[in-house]
């Protein structure tokens, strides 16, 4: 059986998320005390004990949903479960590559922890705009984003969700013109948060910078391989996981593209809290067997489906 998981990004958080598997195991209480010592955040209190507009903040968002994530899958694996490949929506692209074996848990901690302050400060100097787009091809949406996109105004997409859903980004006023053209094209939209990211050339000023910290950390070779989101390409050698990570920042996530590379495999996981990528995976392929991992009886669940029954010791 061909194996794939795959980690959510920004928006699956919740407050409690990993409560039950914190309390049962202590692999996973050791992570969030490592975790905790990194960044001189107290992940407990954040993940179990804050309140929801806390937790959904960047800087506290982006790194509990690294432990959360990167935690259960080195949970399963402990369990004996081993996946041929893995992908990360947004963020959770970093929740992969230590997966992959390629980023150990400290450095995504601090990786991701710069960059969140980099791309909030970069948002604070200008009036951004981040709009999801619904029933319009993505040919429509690209003639769109073409034809408003200037030097000065730019806006273009930022994520492939699906070939009918799209997040765009860019100067304010323009991501309301291209969304006003997209509802006359019987299309519909929702302004949202700058959370997802740009992911766009107007984060090469953070490309740049962020490039310095990236080539302090040591991408190894991946046990696993990533499909990457910005290309959809398989890799697995640490210097392409590297520039995977590098690649993430300014170009459009392939979210759709990545999803469809998954065919060849016969059961996927969606590790990480809550349901969205679950969901979507099952409504892309109905007929493979697609589990979320969350909690004590998923892990049960998931071993059942790939006949392990030797329990590892906690």
């Amino acid at each position: 059986m061909k194996v794939a998981a795959l980690f959510p990004g920004y928006g699956s958080q919740f407050v409690g998320m990993a409560k039950e598997l914190y309390d049962d195991s202590r692999l996973v209480q050791e992570h969030f005390e490592q975790a905790s010592n990194c960044l001189d955040i107290n992940f407990v209190k954040l993940c179990f004990a804050s309140s929801d507009i806390e937790l959904a903040r960047m800087n506290n968002a982006y790194t509990a949903l690294f432990l959360v994530s990167s935690s259960i899958f080195d949970l399963i694996k402990q369990e004996g479960v081993e996946a041929d490949v893995v992908a990360g929506y947004s963020c959770g692209q970093y929740s992969a590559l230590h997966a992959a074996g390629s980023l150990s848990l400290p450095d995504g901690l601090y990786l991701l922890n710069k960059y969140v302050t980099m791309y909030e400060a970069l948002i604070d100097k200008g009036e951004f705009g981040f709009a999801k787009v619904f029933n319009i091809s993505s040919e429509q949406l690209e003639y769109l984003c073409k034809k408003y996109n200037k030097e000065k105004t730019p806006v273009g997409i930022s994520i492939y969700d699906s070939p009918m859903e799209h997040v765009i980004a860019g100067d304010a006023k323009t991501v309301e013109q291209v969304c006003h053209d997209a509802v006359d094209l019987e299309g519909t939209t929702e302004i949202i948060g700058y959370e997802l990211g740009l992911h766009s050339s107007l984060m090469d000023e953070i490309e740049s910078s962020f490039k310095m910290y990236l080539e302090k950390v040591d991408f190894k070779d991946g046990e696993a391989s990533l499909l990457c989101s910005s290309d959809a390409k398989k890799i697995r050698v640490g210097k392409d996981l590297q520039q995977c990570a590098i690649s993430w920042i300014t170009k459009p996530i392939l979210w759709s593209q990545t999803v469809d590379k998954l065919k060849e495999y016969d059961l996927l996981i969606a590790i990480g809290p809550g349901m969205q990528l679950h969901d979507m995976l099952k409504q892309r392929y109905p007929e493979k067997q697609v589990v979320a991992v969350n909690n004590i009886s998923d892990i049960e669940k998931l071993k059942d489906t790939l006949g392990i029954t030797a329990k590892a010791e906690k």
